[in-house]
């Protein structure tokens, strides 16, 4: 009986094999996290515009990062760096929204219909997103120095293509603006 559950154990074992980690798909899984979040900008300017509102909040702002830097620090991050990092994606983030302004503006668009409510349903997955951002974060940074880092991150995701320069003020903030790789 015995030697029947130990052979089990072993074949169920061989079954499901050990992967370890690999740390691209952890920069990728970083990558996907950073493009979700700039993309849903434009929602959050489409409710800005309706509203009357500005893309600056320099209140709202120095909360943001506030808030994230204590909870990178619990995340082991250095708030130095976490502090860089998070104010990268809010500047990434008012681009976005500016250039949007802008587009708008200039096509004499006055209200924009089906923009999501900014408090209940953009800030929470805002939230959301910068948290599972920070978590990916602390599970990648000792590999951001690295080539690989800078050739998955570097690039302009698709979805962004025509926003590049927020996507570089985003992948700056986490490189350094000289990081690449030759």
């Amino acid at each position: 009986m015995m030697r029947a559950v130990l052979l089990a154990i072993l074949i169920l074992s061989m079954a499901q094999p050990v992967r370890a980690e690999d740390p691209n798909d952890k920069l990728e899984a970083l990558r996907a996290l950073l493009t979700q979040r700039l993309i849903i900008m434009t929602q959050v300017a489409m409710f800005k515009w309706n509203a009357g509102l500005p893309v600056d909040d320099a209140a709202r702002e120095a909360n943001v990062i506030r808030a994230t830097v204590a909870r990178a620090r619990a995340e082991g991050l250095n708030a130095s760096f976490a502090r860089r990092v998070v104010a990268a994606q809010i500047e990434a983030a008012k681009i976005v929204q500016q250039d949007l302004f802008q587009q708008w503006r200039a096509a004499g668009i006055e209200k924009i219909e089906d923009a999501p409510d900014l408090a209940t349903n953009l800030r929470p997955r805002i939230g959301q997103l910068t948290g599972e951002l920070i978590a990916a974060l602390a599970t990648v940074r000792g590999n951001l120095d690295s080539c690989e880092a800078k050739t998955i991150l570097r690039p302009v995701p698709h979805e962004l293509a025509n926003r590049p320069q927020a996507w570089d003020v985003a992948i700056d903030g986490m490189l350094g603006a000289n990081a690449s790789c030759h």
